[in-house]
């Protein structure tokens, strides 16, 4: 059941996502929430199990007589590494615009009315409320307004289409909802490659 307010909406717009822009404001939303989601910190981390098996590499060649152990878990770190910095990326991306073109209904033009406690959407199909209490964080890019949610929910804004004093005013609604909670990050997001 929708709530009609009382109070005026702090902003109203209507947008129409594409895929890219849902799978880069996805992607920036992950990588924001979970550092080792960004694909540098997963090659890293192999980058260093590869380092670590080749420092055993002596040790082993004196106390067993044989260093295959030692290189074997070397390039296994080394090849995990260069598959989470090159091909992963591109995996998950690949995988957002599949869950785009599996819901038809994140393509439709959307209505949005930001409230203070909440959010109103409405397509052609569906209308629906969220309340901000759902979401954990919020953060905004130079190009997204993008909040997390639990069960997977996300609520994003493209502000390409937006003016400067609506960008402000969304901004401002924003950090004062989510307060600690809110992040802003000055990258544009949303590149395929990592």
């Amino acid at each position: 059941m929708l709530f009609l307010p009382n109070e005026d909406a702090v902003l109203t717009l209507k947008q129409q996502l594409s895929a890219q822009d849902y799978a880069a404001g996805c992607q920036v939303l992950e990588q924001a929430n979970s550092p080792t989601a960004k694909p540098s910190v997963r090659a890293a981390a192999c980058a260093a199990g590869a380092a670590l098996s080749a420092s055993t590499a002596p040790l082993s060649l004196r106390e067993y007589g044989t260093m295959w152990i030692p290189l074997l878990f070397m390039a296994l770190f080394a090849a995990i590494a260069v598959w989470a910095l090159l091909f992963e990326p591109q995996k998950k991306w690949e995988e957002k615009l599949r869950e785009f073109a599996g819901t038809p209904l994140l393509g439709l033009e959307t209505e949005i009315a930001v409230y203070r406690d909440f959010f109103l959407m409405k397509n052609q199909y569906e209308q629906w409320q969220e309340y901000w209490t759902e979401f954990s964080s919020c953060l905004e890019t130079d190009r997204f307004v993008a909040a997390a949610g639990t069960g997977g929910r996300r609520f994003l804004i493209c502000k390409d289409s937006l003016s400067e004093t609506e960008r402000a005013a969304l901004s401002q609604a924003m950090q004062n909802t989510f307060a600690f909670s809110y992040r802003r990050s000055r990258t544009k997001g949303g590149k395929p490659h990592g």
